[in-house]
């Protein structure tokens, strides 16, 4: 297991689906790497994005000869649905939902759909549609009552295949909430730049902590927009207003 540390504030916020079920042989390396950075790290505070997980999982096709199997590249959550198929021939959207432990139903509809109706030599599942009218043409959603089976006969002429997540049409209230996610993310980059700069300067004047912002920040900000995280700081007492100068600030320990 290769695990990378990224630092909340420099990355856009991803979903956590902290209930994901993992198997023991995931979980274990997990819970010591945790161990290990609690201890390194007293007072800071980890979260495992699973969102960002990449797994290869070695797949054999059930009629396949002894000399077709495959290395499929995956998400986490790709490689989890594809596990539960170890003992069980067929499974529901809900089944797999339970089994896994991926409660964001959105989510998990992206995940089946890609493993059974991707692009050519992807397929490597079928989906079984419980509608004999929708059985007569591709629909990209997912009822209930939709059964998913290892695609028994799948054929492929590379041996390892990347399988990408289906990106759905976003719905006008899941664009409003990725607008506001974004605008957070920028909020919080905004301060986690204000915060190094001033902890490492200790004390500056207005003017100059302006440009030094826009320069790292390495996104649209306007002057107002740092000044008014600047007041947040200065309220949540990161920095204070200098007592003979109200154009300087001063960072607190």
């Amino acid at each position: 297991m290769d695990i990378q540390v990224l630092t909340t504030g420099y990355w856009p916020v991803y979903p956590l689906y902290p209930n994901l079920i993992l198997p023991q042989y995931l979980l274990d390396p997990q819970n010591k790497f945790t161990d290990y950075y609690k201890t390194k790290y007293q007072g800071r505070r980890m979260t495992w994005q699973y969102a960002l997980g990449h797994v290869v999982v070695r797949f054999k096709p059930n009629d396949a000869s002894s000399g077709s199997k495959y290395e499929l590249l995956v998400s986490l959550c790709q490689a989890l649905v594809l596990l539960q198929f170890n003992d069980t021939n067929e499974l529901t959207l809900q089944q797999l939902m339970s089994a896994v432990g991926l409660e964001d139903r959105g989510e998990m509809e992206r995940v089946l759909l890609s493993l059974s109706l991707g692009k050519d030599g992807t397929r490597v599942l079928q989906k079984r549609d419980h509608d004999a009218e929708r059985k007569k043409k591709i629909r990209m959603n997912v009822h209930n009552e939709d059964k998913f089976r290892v695609q028994s006969n799948f054929k492929s002429n590379t041996r390892r295949i990347r399988i990408n997540n289906i990106l759905m049409r976003e719905t006008k209230t899941e664009r409003e909430k990725t607008v506001k996610a974004v605008s957070r993310d920028r909020l919080y980059l905004i301060d986690a730049v204000l915060v190094r700069i001033m902890k490492a300067r200790k004390t500056i004047l207005h003017q100059q902590l302006i440009p030094q912002v826009m320069e790292q920040v390495k996104v649209p900000a306007q002057p107002a927009d740092i000044k008014k995280r600047i007041e947040s700081l200065i309220e949540r007492e990161y920095f204070e207003r200098d007592a003979t100068d109200r154009n300087r600030y001063n960072y607190l320990a």
